[in-house]
């Protein structure tokens, strides 16, 4: 996915900002609108910090190296590694994360496209891309599939400092929310699925990226294929968060009104909070909960595409990343860092 060759140019959106049928006009065309430096620096770097925290006290990360993040110092995990998810949990905890969902700009923008009862799905993600692991790299997918209801429901992925290209950053397959919901395939990447992409689809629309900064933000409807282009630095975790937005009336999945992961009860993640304005905000608005329909997507050629990992694949992998990190762990001793094994269950 990083052959920046083969991606076209984003073009962003700034222009069409206060006119709301100009910007639903272009998402119904293209599938994604970018908008340049709209949102608060300050406050996103506060959402980074704090996720810095989080990753140095699990020792996932170390002291900096660059001014741009600090170095990862573990062997990368997936997202459906027991020990990713038991850290991430407390990213899942900040209060600072949750509330940027909310941010007055953010959601002003939010409404102009989609409309004035707009408002954040209490599911949050962030991401935390390991450097030099393409194999997990998220792969193309639409977010339906995982998060259904609304087919309206509209994700806004914003990265917490200044991608430039050895970061990577989010890929979108120009047009292609115009092709309804596709048929998944199994992937090593998160959520273990990627779309099946048909010829015709692959003929007419066009991948594009872009260099991203700190202020951006990136918002496409749930049948948009998007993808996460490779983190190729050496050292560093790739910071981002995602949230989804709908308005209010429409249909979400019980899912959606859950921490990411459901790992955790909305009382333990508001637990350290300083301020209870948010908690629970969503009880007060209007919203149909629908049931979630497991495989959506049904198969492809007649194969059953959700079964677990295949053992070749999996084994081939985990032999190519421990080369790698043995590399770059040797590099980091000779740089006078401290490193670790990966934690339990990884």
């Amino acid at each position: 996915m990083n052959n920046r060759f083969a991606f076209l140019e984003m073009q962003p959106s700034n222009d069409l900002l206060g006119s709301p049928d100009a910007l639903r006009e272009r998402m119904a065309t293209d599938g994604y609108l970018l908008f340049r430096g709209v949102l608060d620096r300050d406050r996103l770097a506060k959402v980074r910090r704090d996720i810095v925290k989080v990753t140095r006290r699990l020792g996932w990360t170390g002291m900096d190296l660059q001014p741009v993040s600090e170095p990862c110092v573990i062997t990368p995990m997936r997202e459906s590694d027991e020990g990713f998810v038991s850290g991430y949990m407390e990213v899942q905890k900040l209060q600072s994360f949750h509330e940027m969902a909310h941010d007055p700009t953010l959601l002003g923008i939010m409404r102009e496209v989609l409309g004035d009862s707009a408002f954040p799905h209490p599911l949050k993600i962030a991401r935390l891309a390991f450097p030099d692991h393409f194999e997990a790299s998220t792969p193309p997918h639409q977010d339906w599939p995982n998060n259904q209801g609304t087919l309206a429901l509209t994700a806004a992925w914003m990265p917490l400092h200044d991608l430039t290209p050895d970061f990577g950053g989010l890929a979108i397959l120009r047009g292609s929310n115009r092709y309804g919901v596709l048929p998944r395939a199994h992937h090593l990447g998160a959520g273990n699925r990627c779309a099946v992409i048909p010829t015709e689809m692959a003929e007419a629309c066009r991948w594009v990226t872009t260099d991203f900064a700190v202020g951006d933000v990136l918002l496409f409807p749930s049948t948009t294929v998007h993808a996460s282009l490779h983190n190729a630095s050496e050292w560093h975790l790739r910071l981002s968060v995602d949230f989804r937005y709908q308005l209010e009336g429409e249909a979400l999945t019980a899912g959606c009104l859950e921490p990411h992961f459901q790992r955790l009860t909305w009382d333990e993640v508001y637990a350290g909070w300083d301020s209870d304005e948010l908690q629970y905000y969503w009880k007060d608005l209007r919203y149909e909960v629908v049931p979630f329909v497991e495989d959506p997507s049904g198969t492809v050629d007649g194969k059953e595409m959700f079964g677990h990992d295949d053992l070749a694949e999996f084994l081939q992998y985990q032999r190519r990343v421990d080369s790698r990190v043995a590399r770059r762990m040797e590099r980091l001793h000779a740089l006078g860092m401290d490193v670790a094994d990966p934690p339990a269950g990884s």
